[in-house]
């Protein structure tokens, strides 16, 4: 969701004039052939930008519904940049629709399930309600990058990469700070205070780097073996 500044400043010079879809009501999702869907409750913080989450899973075929996401997203008069361009963040692939008049981004991101159905991943973030970042209170491991924060109700998460270390380097350094914070590591990557848990998760990406991901919650009272996230 990140874009340059001058992108931005030049999508909102588009906003003068209010064309006739902007008297519709509020944009709806229609994927084709779903089966099913799961509705996300509330919403998720994202680096002080609000998220609202929405999981359908399809019997159509990817490229269709990628094409029918893009057909929608022009018809209600949305920004769309070509293919090309378009952001390609994870190995699914992902389109980006831009409601330039009410400053909101919205993005469908597509998984082949084993079944032959199709999972689709509907994010609708508020850009024009972005606020600052609520800090997690979790260190970054020295010369991490690209962190993202994401807040829920009873959660803070914190997810980035690290370049050219491992994860037991990785898995070494939240042990001492964190040891040295109060908690206790009551189960590999699982470590708890009298009041909260972190969990963590570290992996080598496809691309090199270690992904670090960190779960801060309340602690649940005398529950020493909840299983990490």
């Amino acid at each position: 969701m990140k874009r340059g500044f001058g992108r931005w400043a030049l999508l909102l010079s588009l906003m003068g004039a209010a064309p006739a879809w902007a008297q519709r009501a509020n944009f709806t999702w229609d994927i084709p052939k779903t089966v099913s869907v799961v509705d996300v409750p509330g919403q998720v913080d994202a680096n002080g930008v609000p998220v609202k989450l929405l999981a359908v899973r399809s019997k159509e075929k990817p490229q269709v519904i990628l094409q029918s996401v893009v057909d929608r997203f022009q018809s209600w008069g949305f920004s769309v940049q070509e293919a090309y361009k378009q952001p390609q963040l994870l190995r699914e692939p992902m389109v980006t629709g831009l409601d330039t008049r009410n400053f909101i981004s919205y993005t469908a991101i597509l998984q082949v399930n084993p079944d032959g159905t199709t999972t689709v991943f509907l994010g609708q973030a508020n850009l024009g309600a972005a606020k600052a970042p609520q800090p997690a209170g979790l260190p970054v491991f020295p010369g991490g990058a690209g962190v993202l924060t994401a807040q829920t109700e009873g959660s803070h998460t914190v997810s980035y990469s690290v370049p050219g270390k491992t994860t037991a380097e990785v898995e070494a350094f939240y042990r001492e700070v964190l040891t040295k914070a109060g908690f206790k590591e009551i189960q590999p990557r699982v470590f708890k205070s009298s009041t909260e848990e972190v969990a963590l998760n570290v992996a080598v990406t496809k691309e090199g780097p270690v992904a670090v991901r960190l779960v801060r919650r309340a602690a649940a009272p005398d529950d020493d073996m909840r299983p990490g996230e």
